[in-house]
């Protein structure tokens, strides 16, 4: 009895973190650019200066319970949600963190207050609190030039928030999946720049850089990750594939066939989503993550975005995903391996919460080099 009792309480469990090393390289084949990645302990570890030129950083942002992915090049910057579901975190700890690597930027809500800076792309992935909650701040500090998002409208306080930001900044170019309405009107507020986006549109970042749309979902489907924006990052020579929360279905092994968004990808665009590096679909949730699509992305680095809140009964991720991961040979990153007990002091964003102790920049830089 004791052990059947054992065996319930592991099975909601999470997967332990395995303390990672604060750097690793994976080993380029000859001719291929190098990928390592670092782990960021102090504010110094974050260079404040963009990447020198043929070079790029990914930066895996430990928001907490969320998601927030930046990514760099000598010439553009693109930021992938920015959002958290921990009440300690707010959007304090991705404006803190943006400062030190974009450079302060913005009024006193900002942070760090100081000259408008640009961030070139920014992308929602879809309207839920842990990908978007500091989305309208972002907007509100940073002179952000395209933003792109489904066109899945939400009644949420935090969307409608985003989406009057975006009324007030009127130099950015709202991108949807949706039809552009005659109004220019979404959620309420006047939007002033529109356009239209398609699936397989390419869209240049900038030298040796573009992301290519693979799925956008603006309809208002009943689960909404399944209006997830999925992009592939070309990255000089180097494809990052972003899903957000991009599902196969109910909470499953991953062993059981790939269903919804993961199928999709599997069946329209496979040699796309072959990847090197793959943020890992919502958060290493069970709903995701399928042995079907693992296979067909195959990547050598997997980043895990997660933190200690609980979802039913359940916090992310999940032990079999991430013993799924290891099977196919890729390298895992996790901004939750120290949630419990954080050794830092001077985190970015602060030392209250759970988040900032797990982040991490990954660096791909030129062959030999």
């Amino acid at each position: 009895m004791r052990l059947l009792v054992l065996l319930v309480l592991l099975a909601g469990c999470p997967a332990p973190a395995r303390p990672t090393l604060q750097t690793g390289t994976l080993v380029p084949s000859p001719g291929e650019p190098r990928i390592k990645w670092t782990r960021v302990e102090s504010p110094a570890d974050v260079p404040a200066e963009p990447p020198a030129a043929g070079t790029y950083r990914i930066h895996l942002i430990d928001v907490g319970t969320g998601l927030s992915i930046l990514v760099q090049g000598a010439d553009f910057s693109l930021l992938y949600d920015a959002g958290t579901n921990d009440r300690e975190e707010k959007p304090r700890r991705i404006l803190a963190y943006l400062a030190r690597a974009l450079g302060a930027s913005g009024d006193d809500l900002c942070g760090e207050p100081g000259p408008k800076r640009p961030l070139d792309d920014l992308v929602l992935s879809h309207p839920h609190f842990d990908h978007a909650s500091a989305m309208d701040l972002v907007i509100h500090c940073y002179d952000v030039h395209d933003f792109y998002d489904s066109g899945r409208v939400s009644e949420a306080k935090f969307y409608r928030a985003l989406v009057d930001a975006l009324a007030l900044s009127p130099a950015t170019r709202y991108h949807t999946a949706a039809s552009v309405p005659d109004d220019h009107t979404q959620a309420g507020a006047h939007v002033a720049a529109w356009a239209r986006f398609s699936e397989g549109d390419v869209v240049p970042l900038g030298a040796g850089a573009r992301f290519t749309i693979l799925h956008a979902e603006p309809k208002a489907v009943k689960d909404i990750n399944e209006n997830s924006v999925v992009i592939a990052v070309e990255l000089g020579g180097i494809r990052l594939l972003l899903v957000g929360d991009a599902p196969s279905g109910s909470r499953q092994d991953p062993s059981y066939p790939a269903g919804e968004v993961e199928q999709f990808l599997i069946d329209h665009h496979a040699a796309e989503i072959r990847a090197d590096i793959l943020q890992v679909g919502h958060h290493g949730s069970k709903t995701s993550s399928r042995r079907a699509f693992l296979d067909a992305v195959h990547p050598r680095l997997a980043l895990v975005s997660s933190g200690p809140k609980v979802y039913g009964h359940t916090v992310l991720p999940d032990r079999e995903i991430i013993e799924e991961l290891g099977k196919i040979g890729a390298k895992v990153l996790r901004t939750d391996e120290r949630d419990g007990n954080c050794p830092l002091r001077g985190r970015i964003g602060g030392d209250d919460g759970p988040g900032g102790c797990d982040t991490y920049i990954i660096t791909i830089g030129k062959a030999g080099k």
